[in-house]
């Protein structure tokens, strides 16, 4: 199937997703944040990939939502209303970042150049995320003030790390990225296509009854810890900030 934003492809019991909008340092617009859930879809029921690797052709991963139209940013006809927002974040925006963590297949994300605001959330919701050492990590959006909308931080980076990025909006590379646990790994950039394949081939040969058995357990280990909860609360919150600010 061929997709407007995003490129599939699978070998060797390896599925490659590929975003694909290289001029926008893949911002996240409605276009391709639809394509992606649609080529989940493909993925999952490729009975031959029994790994997936994200990654992005262009000088970046993705630099975040994009500005000028995607369901998290862009108000609807009408502004925002507080059943809108519901009905747009919960099915638009936080399915789609339940849908990646809990994909039925091991995730790594491969990334290069800028991977900051809803980029770096992409990151964090596959398995492994593996960076160049010159790649660009960060919630630089924070400035403007308000919620973020990924409860993944301080669970992966403890509370100090997570509140320094995300009060500060600042950026880090990969190797400090690598440092503070935001990423599983970070190599030289010349190196990281071909890591990414060495982990994903590895991987690709754990039964895939067991590695999803594996996944389920680690998921629900967090979930024990209020994962789920924490998603419907930033969900929440962020549907009152939609609210409060068309005022």
């Amino acid at each position: 199937m061929e997709y407007e934003t995003v490129i599939y492809e699978s070998s060797k019991k390896i599925g490659y997703i590929t975003l694909n909008r290289p001029e926008k340092h893949n911002a996240l617009s409605y276009q391709l944040l639809d394509d992606l859930d649609a080529v989940l879809d493909e993925a999952e029921a490729d009975e031959k990939a029994r790994v997936i690797i994200l990654k992005a052709n262009g000088k970046s991963f993705c630099s975040g939502f994009d500005l000028k139209g995607s369901y998290y940013l862009t108000p609807p006809e009408g502004g925002w209303k507080y059943k809108n927002s519901y009905d747009i974040l919960n099915k638009k925006i936080y399915a789609k970042y339940l849908r990646l963590f809990n994909f039925p297949k091991p995730t790594i994300a491969q990334v290069h150049g800028y991977c900051t605001d809803a980029g770096c959330y992409l990151q964090l919701l596959c398995d492994i995320s593996v960076a160049a050492e010159d790649a660009i990590f960060g919630h630089p959006a924070q400035r403007w003030g308000g919620a973020q909308s990924m409860p993944l931080w301080q669970f992966y980076l403890g509370v100090k790390k997570a509140r320094y990025l995300l009060m500060t909006g600042r950026t880090i590379n990969g190797i400090e990225a690598e440092k503070i646990g935001l990423i599983s790994l970070s190599v030289p950039k010349e190196q990281l296509e071909e890591e990414v394949n060495k982990i994903a081939q590895e991987i690709s040969e754990i039964p895939p009854d067991g590695a999803l058995h594996n996944k389920i357990c680690l998921n629900t280990d967090l979930k024990i810890r209020g994962l789920d909860a924490l998603f419907d609360y930033y969900g929440q919150m962020n549907r009152y900030t939609r609210f409060v600010l068309r005022k």
